[in-house]
């Protein structure tokens, strides 16, 4: 059977890995696809590892170079610089910041934090190219892939995958002011979960070549996400503003941001801490 591009036809071997003969007449490795039980355990907390594979379906590398030598690589804004130490700080690797751009990149190469890094976020690693990327690696690394399985309201991947491609904001509608939680992604199927899971909606942008965002605005939604990130770990600096909702709608049922509301200058301090927040 084919599975993310690759001939999957498990043979008897002592290290679990078969052989394939390709259209070409040549030889390649085809690595077994399993359940989470065909790992050995990770040495990283569950809960970390699903924060880390959602980081890394939103802004990480998995590579497999020329020389047949793993990496991963993660590349994020200036002002996340303190969530990249985090990683660093649990996986090992080193943070450079990248020339001409405003953005830290991280990286780790070394055969033994790959091995770990591997056992920690095989089985939920899920986006279409990454999940592809993560095969070659195990094939190199002679580890069984691990299919990820169906995401629900207690998965920390929603949390990372949102810290690496999420943003929430408040805009005038109407002289209405709307806060709205937003996910994006180039393809529709890696932003599904969240509608499934979360509700809300999911549309086309066709700016940018085109992408899909997942955006929740109702009162009722927002505070599901809210209860969500009360229960699992944020890191990145726009996700700080979750800690401000409550307030929102505080002074949202106060009518505060009408300019002649006695509780307008709230409104306006309340606006001041939620734009520093982004800084």
């Amino acid at each position: 059977m084919f599975i993310s591009g690759f001939l999957v036809k498990p043979r008897s071997s002592k290290n679990g890995v078969s052989k394939t003969q390709s259209a070409g007449n040549q030889r390649h490795k085809s690595s077994l696809v399993g359940t989470s039980e065909t790992t050995c355990a990770t040495t990283y907390p569950k809960s970390f590892c699903e924060w880390l594979a959602g980081i890394i379906d939103g802004d990480g590398s998995i590579q497999v170079s020329k020389q047949g030598y793993t990496s991963l690589e993660i590349t994020m804004g200036l002002e996340d610089l303190r969530l990249l130490r985090y990683i660093q700080h649990m996986l090992g690797g080193s943070i450079k910041m990248r020339s001409g751009a405003k953005a830290y990149r991280y990286r780790l190469h070394n055969q033994l934090g790959m091995i770990k890094l591997m056992n920690c976020i095989n089985g939920h690693i899920r986006h279409s190219a990454r999940l592809l990327h993560l095969h070659r690696v195990c094939q190199v690394l002679d580890i069984p892939v691990i299919i990820p399985i169906t995401l629900d309201a207690q998965s920390n991947w929603f949390a990372g995958f949102f810290d690496a491609d999420g943003t929430i904001g408040i805009a005038m509608k109407h002289r209405l002011p709307q806060l709205s939680i937003r996910v994006n992604n180039k393809l529709l199927q890696d932003v599904e979960s969240y509608k499934v899971v979360f509700g809300g909606n999911i549309y086309f942008d066709s700016s940018q070549n085109g992408y899909y965002q997942w955006s929740v605005q109702s009162r009722k939604d927002v505070i599901m996400m809210l209860d969500y990130f009360k229960s699992s770990t944020f890191r990145s600096h726009k996700s700080r503003r979750f800690f401000l909702i409550e307030e929102y709608y505080s002074l949202y049922d106060l009518k505060a941001f009408k300019p002649d509301s006695i509780h307008h200058k709230a409104w306006l301090a309340f606006l001041d801490k939620w734009n520093k927040l982004m800084i």
